[in-house]
């Protein structure tokens, strides 16, 4: 089957780090201030740069489950280096499981591309 959007593609979270902000591990809590999960990555239209989710790593010590967050739904923390989304613990548990495979990852010449 033909993936539905077939530009979007995932970025791993240590490929847009830079000198001034570092997405690799950051954690992302809910609106109740819980945690759910680090960020892992997101995806992106590989043609317009814009992102639509971010990756979560919602995982444990022996699994790891993660899940898409929609753009709309997260931002920046106000008082610390982290993410907040608009969404509770609960309700995230009922979020489909994402397997990275089904995107294509975005490549070194399209993240230069982007970058230029």
């Amino acid at each position: 089957m033909d993936h539905p959007r077939p530009g979007l593609r995932y970025v791993d979270d240590s490929d847009l780090d830079n000198s001034e902000f570092h997405f690799d591990g950051m954690e992302v809590k809910g609106l109740d201030t819980q945690k759910l999960g680090k960020v892992d990555g997101f995806i992106i239209d590989k043609s317009s740069g814009q992102p639509y989710y971010v990756a979560v790593n919602a995982g444990g010590w022996f699994k790891s489950k993660y899940f898409l967050l929609p753009i709309g739904h997260v931002g920046m923390a106000p008082t610390e280096n982290g993410l907040v989304a608009d969404l509770t613990q609960d309700r995230v548990k009922e979020f489909p499981g994402f397997d990275r495979g089904e995107f294509k990852k975005l490549t070194e010449d399209e993240l230069k591309m982007m970058d230029d």
